[in-house]
């Protein structure tokens, strides 16, 4: 898959470990978001593939990547779509919110509790 993205792929990330890095924070995510990762990892998984929902995840955004360093870039579509996104003040306040509330349960809750909840999500 390396082979794939090219030299400007690495250019641009820089050095590329072949461990997978496990990031422990909270992402607060658009519904409308969510939903389509949830698409994408139905399609991986009903493909065959052993996806996980941060599988769905890394699949975009390695989407996103890849047609970002195209000569050009993004398309213009693309471009006004996401910096429409980001600037609706709204729906970044509300998912800022929802990461902070996150945070707050993470250092209130006993770690037991905590597993309990997320185990029954």
């Amino acid at each position: 898959m390396l082979d794939v993205l090219g030299e400007k792929f690495i250019s641009v990330l820089g050095v590329l470990d072949s461990v997978v890095s496990v990031v422990k924070k909270t992402v607060a995510i658009h519904p409308v978001i969510d939903r389509y990762v949830r698409r994408v990892w139905a399609l991986l998984v009903e493909s065959g593939y052993n996806a996980k929902y941060s599988t769905a995840v890394n699949f975009i955004l390695l989407g996103g990547i890849l047609e970002a360093l195209k000569d050009g870039g993004w398309s213009e579509e693309t471009r006004k779509a996401v910096l429409s996104f980001i600037e609706d003040e709204e729906v970044l306040n509300r998912l800022n919110l929802e990461s902070m509330v996150e945070g707050i349960v993470e250092k209130i809750l006993p770690k037991e509790v905590r597993e309990k909840v997320r185990r029954g999500r």
